[in-house]
């Protein structure tokens, strides 16, 4: 039987996991699948590792040694290998359910038009904690999709059900259609963080069928260090370019009003995400190609935006304003940041209702560790302040 999908593994230094994902693969319920693993240049034992599975899965695994040219380029890479007729990303420190294939294998046999992407979802496991959580959009998945149903809806426009762009933003979550991506001539950004952002805009705007496993795809790593969204140090600046590539997208694809809200959606969720994670080094510089690209957006857009798909309209748009303005340097100061932005009345009572809802949500030990890095972190901050 010829196989339906080709699953790529970018691998990077990832001995401690890398084991733990390959096994997922070649135990699936259902083979019918390939395996194509690109080594990124890894100094230590994940080429070992990889080549003992190899070994042993011939016929299944496909391995590719490269010099290190970041995720997207291990993505790309993996690319050219694919003879499948869909093809999907799997992150080297995250694993599949086992599952996967049969449960996309039986979906692709029951569809008479065969879609261009298929939506996953993930779960959320925590290393620290060892608990396993919903993605934090299951909800919107469920009704966008109607997956509760043990089905999928089939949505044959994505331009006419923007919700779509109100997924998160994930490369792994999406079965791609092979001959869609090469109509696309598409490729990740090489060696930038956030390099799928850009793609999930265009992919979605292009594709005409789009559908979503009613199974849980794969469970997604969390707290193990080392991640692109973990630390506050250069990695940060990649923000830029990556935003300025989503924009090229947005004016290439001609968007319109909908999706270019969407688009500054994901760009102020990043942009308040980082500012407040970037440490003093790199802060100053973030600012301030923040606030020159900032500029550019249309008051339509920015109104737009606030006024229909923002969830905290207040908050964000002291945030546009602050980074706007001519003081937006003083954004630097924690404090100031604080004081223009959050603006917080009753903030122990926020506190104390916001704790009670965490452990309602996800336990006492879970919340018992989130309290503990904030205090350590609040701790550093004020640490970092008083040595100016």
């Amino acid at each position: 039987m010829k196989a339906l999908l080709t699953i790529i593994v970018p691998a990077y230094n990832v001995e401690k996991y890398i084991a733990d994902c390959l096994n997922s693969l070649i135990h699936q319920s259902q083979m019918n699948h390939k395996i194509v693993i690109v080594n990124d240049g890894s100094t230590d034992k994940t080429e070992e590792i990889c080549l003992e599975f190899k070994k042993n899965n011939e016929d299944l695994i496909t391995y590719v040694y490269q010099e290190n040219k970041g995720l997207g380029g291990a993505r790309n890479t993996g690319m050219r290998y694919v003879d499948t007729p869909f093809l999907c990303f799997l992150d080297s420190d995250d694993w599949l359910n086992n599952r996967f294939v049969e449960c996309f294998s039986k979906m692709i046999e029951n569809t008479d038009e065969l879609p261009e992407l298929v939506f996953t979802l993930p779960w959320v496991f925590d290393t620290v904690t060892r608990r396993v959580m919903e993605w934090k959009d299951k909800d919107l998945y469920d009704q966008i999709f109607d997956s509760k149903s043990g089905d999928s809806r089939v949505i044959t426009n994505t331009r006419n059900n923007p919700e779509l762009y109100a997924l998160e933003v994930n490369a792994c979550r999406k079965i791609y259609k092979t001959d869609f991506l090469k109509k696309q001539d598409f490729q990740f950004p090489l060696k930038l963080k956030w390099e799928d952002v850009p793609g999930h805009f265009q992919l979605l705007h292009e594709a005409n069928t789009c559908m979503a496993l009613p199974e849980i795809g794969f469970f997604y790593r969390i707290n193990q260090g080392g991640q692109i969204t973990s630390g506050g140090g250069a990695s940060r600046l990649d923000m830029i370019p990556i935003f300025k590539q989503l924009l090229d997208v947005q004016k290439k694809f001609d968007f319109n009003l909908i999706e270019r809200a969407y688009v500054l959606r994901v760009i102020i969720d990043f942009s308040m995400w980082s500012v407040d994670v970037t440490n003093q080094q790199y802060i100053g510089k973030l600012l301030e190609e923040l606030h020159e690209l900032y500029q550019t957006f249309p008051q339509k857009d920015i109104s737009y935006y606030l006024t229909n798909i923002s969830k905290n309209k207040k908050k964000e748009k002291r945030f546009i304003d602050a980074l706007c303005g001519k003081e937006y340097g003083n954004l630097a100061d924690y404090r100031v940041r604080k004081k223009a932005i959050e603006k917080h009345v009753n903030g122990k009572k926020n506190i104390i209702k916001g704790g009670i809802q965490c452990i309602c949500d996800h336990g006492f030990s879970y919340t018992l560790v989130l309290m503990c890095r904030k205090f350590f972190s609040v701790i550093n901050k004020n640490r970092m302040e008083m040595n100016k």
